[in-house]
């Protein structure tokens, strides 16, 4: 379960921000809230960034995948290798200075905070923390590259760090696969429970897969893509050996495509059909789902994603969820979290979005709705509409349009007509 994510001097984002998950004293929407156990804070179980095209709102969600994809390929990296950190360009003095990525988190339990700094050369700083019983204790510091400070298993860490480590990994991806296992369950924490949609490649592939590998994520897929789409009865995945040497054609398919026709291997050709009733009989006749909207295709793509994080309590992580999905479906997808009898198992969703008819009160409590903007400095800022005097009963969707909050677009009035 996510708390808080921080990160400073990453793409357009100079200075640090913080999407914070914690809940305010709000007392709205119990069923928005994971109920925090002892003295633990509630803690949201959504949020929606919003703000105007090129503020910022997809750098934040790429902050998240920057840190998953190096926490993945970081045990891998050869001495000298570029990390690939994009830090904030628009300043020399940021161009140099290390980009950072804080966390805090709950995995099987227990409390971490996990963060690091680094240049596209090395890793300059790195902790891992814990709270078995409320209180802080350091798992690893790392200063300066290579200043390591250990206070639990000081002899096994060190003996992993001399001879394993380099100044361009993750100290945590190291430890973790050598079985250290203080680290290993924050790291499979954010190796397994943060799952970040940026392009929408591969989603049909993913549910694809999940349906046909369990039973009860395909009954659920059906279930709720029928609830959602009203025409489609049926669901059904077929798949066909090939040898795509032989045909010289799919070389010319692009990666979607290819995503979309063949399984994670290749050597399938997985035909997915919608069933539908006909008007003058009782028969059905099958639909290649390439033959419906897009809006239904990509609904298909998501909804795999839905019911995994939803069944193991994942944190969901989407860019632009409302592109080609009407209102009532994105809203649709949003209640699957907040509903208890649905979400048993802490699940969590943040996306962005430019749909400004999720913009209520009845859908959202306030400290759930973010806002980017670009300041006079042209970097991003994050906050939270909890940050205005934003009265219980007001029309939050209004105010924003009215630019109440910022985050709207800005279109100049001089523009010339050539």
């Amino acid at each position: 379960m996510l708390m808080e994510f921080s990160v400073e001097n990453f793409l357009s984002i100079k200075e640090r921000v913080t999407l914070s998950m914690i809940a305010s004293k709000d007392t709205t929407h119990e069923n928005n809230l994971i109920i925090g156990k002892d003295k633990s804070p509630n803690v949201l179980k959504a949020a929606a960034i919003y703000g105007a095209n090129a503020s910022g709102k997809t750098n934040v969600l790429q902050a998240f995948n920057f840190v998953s994809y190096f926490l993945n390929t970081s045990h891998e990296m050869q001495q000298g290798k570029k990390i690939g950190v994009e830090p904030f360009k628009l300043e020399r003095a940021y161009i140099d200075k290390p980009s950072s990525f804080d966390m805090v988190f709950i995995a099987e339990g227990i409390k971490y905070a996990y963060g690091f700094s680094a240049t596209d050369d090395k890793v300059v700083e790195e902790y891992l923390y814990f709270y078995p019983k409320g209180r802080q204790s350091i798992i690893f510091e790392r200063e300066d590259t290579d200043n390591y400070k250990f206070t639990n298993d000081i002899e096994r860490q060190t003996q992993i760090k001399d001879k394993f480590h380099s100044n361009n990994k993750l100290f945590i991806s190291t430890l973790s696969l050598w079985e250290y296992e203080k680290a290993q369950i924050p790291f499979k924490w954010l190796d397994n429970n943060l799952k970040i949609l940026i392009s929408r490649e591969k989603l049909e592939e993913y549910t694809v897969s999940l349906m046909k590998s369990d039973e009860a994520i395909n009954k659920r897929v059906k279930g709720l893509l029928k609830s959602a789409v009203k025409d489609i009865e049926d669901i059904t995945i077929t798949e066909i050996d090939i040898d795509i040497k032989e045909n010289p054609l799919l070389k010319y398919l692009n990666d979607e495509a290819k995503a979309k026709l063949f399984n994670n291997k290749g050597n399938k050709l997985v035909n997915v059909n919608t069933l539908h009733k006909m008007n003058d009989s009782e028969e059905f006749i099958e639909f290649d789902m390439i033959d419906e909207s897009d809006g239904t295709q990509k609904l298909f793509g998501l909804l795999g994603f839905w019911v995994k994080a939803l069944d193991e309590g994942l944190t969901l992580i989407v860019d632009e969820l409302d592109a080609r999905l009407h209102s009532h479906l994105t809203k649709f997808l949003v209640e699957l979290f907040h509903d208890p009898n649905v979400n048993k198992n802490n699940a969590q969703l943040i996306f962005s979005t430019h749909d400004t008819n999720l913009l209520d009160q009845d859908l959202f409590r306030r400290d759930q709705i973010w806002f980017t903007e670009k300041k006079e400095d042209k970097s991003t800022d994050l906050y939270s509409l909890d940050d205005f005097p934003v009265r219980k009963d007001a029309a939050i969707e209004k105010g924003y349009l009215q630019g109440k909050y910022g985050a709207i677009p800005y279109i100049k009035g001089d523009f010339l007509w050539q």
